[in-house]
C-alpha cells in the first residue's frame, strides 16, 4: 500500500529529529509513502517488510529512510560515540549511492538527480522506518565466517561492518533483492546474479558496481507523477520522456573536459592561421 502525499511544513519541522543533516525536501514537494512486503522464491523462502518516503521536489528524486540504530550494552558506547557511529554510517551509505545516476528528461532538457537520504537516530522514538541492532561479531567467527550468525542482515549490523555491507543491507530497505546464490534472490529459476554489483558479491568489494537497476524505482516514481502535479508547476513542459543515465566518472569528466580543450585550441589555431594568410 502507498500514500500519496504532499510534503508539509509539520513533516519538514519533524525531519530533523533524526538528522541534522537530513536532505531539506521543500514545502510542496511530491512524497509517497511506501509500506510494502518483499518475498524471495528462493528456498527456504524468505519475507520482508519495507518503509520508506520517496520524493520529487523538482530537483531530485530522492528514497529517505529512517533507521533506528540500537546499540547493544557489550559495545560499551556513551551517547557521543553512538551518535558518531550513525553518523559515519549515513555518510558512507549516502557516498556508495548517491550521484550514480541522474533521470533526464529528454522531452523537456532537464536533468533531476537520484539520491538516497538516509536519517538515523539513536534515540527511540516513534516514526522510524526501519531498526537496526548494532551488535559485536561472536568470537567464533573467526573459524566459521560463513555461518548465518556471521553474517550482517537487514535488521543486525556488526560495529565493524564494512561500508559496503551497509550499503548492501540498506538496498533491502529500499525493497532491493539479493543478487548471489543463497540470498533473498528475485526468482526462483534463473535470478538477477552478479558477481560486482553492490546487491551481489559486490558487496564483499570496496568499490561495488552500482546498476541502473538498482535506481529504477527512482525513475518509475517519477513516471507517475502526473505532470500537473510537478513542484513548480508544469507551464510550458511537454509530457516527459524520461532515462536513466549514469553520471561520468570524475576521470571521464576530466578527459571530456581535455578532449574540449583540445578542440578550442585546435579552432583557434586553425582561425588564426586563417587570419594571417
Amino acid at each position: 500500500m502507498t500514500a500519496f502525499t504532499r510534503w508539509g511544513l509539520s513533516a519538514f519541522a519533524a525531519a530533523f529529529v533524526f538528522s541534522s543533516q537530513a536532505l531539506a525536501v521543500p514545502v510542496g514537494a511530491v512524497v509517497e509513502t511506501i509500506n510494502a512486503n518483499r518475498f524471495s522464491p528462493a528456498v527456504p523462502a524468505f519475507s520482508w517488510e519495507i518503509h520508506y518516503d520517496r520524493a520529487f521536489d523538482g530537483i531530485a528524486v530522492v528514497k529517505e529512510v529512517d533507521i533506528l540504530f540500537s546499540f547493544v550494552d557489550a559495545l560499551g558506547y556513551n551517547t557521543a560515540a553512538k551518535l558518531a557511529w550513525a553518523a559515519q554510517t549515513e555518510q558512507a551509505i549516502e557516498s556508495i549511492w548517491n550521484d550514480q545516476y541522474v533521470i533526464k528528461d529528454l522531452a523537456n532538457n532537464r536533468t533531476y538527480d537520484v539520491k538516497v537520504d538516509v536519517r538515523p537516530t539513536v534515540i527511540l522514538a516513534p516514526g522510524a522506518d526501519q531498526t537496526v541492532s548494532v551488535e559485536i561479531q561472536p568470537s567464533s567467527c573467526a573459524f566459521d565466517s560463513t555461518s548465518l550468525a556471521c553474517r550482517d542482515n537487514m535488521v543486525r549490523w556488526f560495529s565493524d561492518a564494512s561500508d559496503s555491507v551497509k550499503a548492501h543491507e540498506f538496498g533491502h530497505m529500499i525493497g532491493l533483492f539479493d543478487e548471489y546464490l543463497g540470498g533473498a534472490v528475485d526468482r526462483a529459476v534463473n535470478p538477477t546474479l552478479s558477481d560486482d554489483g553492490l546487491m551481489g558479491l559486490g558487496a564483499l568489494s570496496p568499490d561495488p558496481v552500482m546498476y541502473a537497476r538498482y535506481y529504477q524505482q527512482h525513475l518509475d516514481f517519477l513516471n507517475s507523477i502526473p505532470l500537473a502535479s510537478y513542484p513548480g508547476g508544469s507551464v510550458g513542459l511537454q509530457q516527459p520522456n524520461l532515462i536513466l543515465t549514469a553520471v561520468p566518472e570524475p576521470g571521464t569528466w576530466a578527459m571530456i573536459v581535455a578532449g574540449g580543450l583540445l578542440v578550442t585550441a585546435r579552432l583557434r589555431r586553425q582561425a588564426n592561421r586563417s587570419a594571417s594568410a
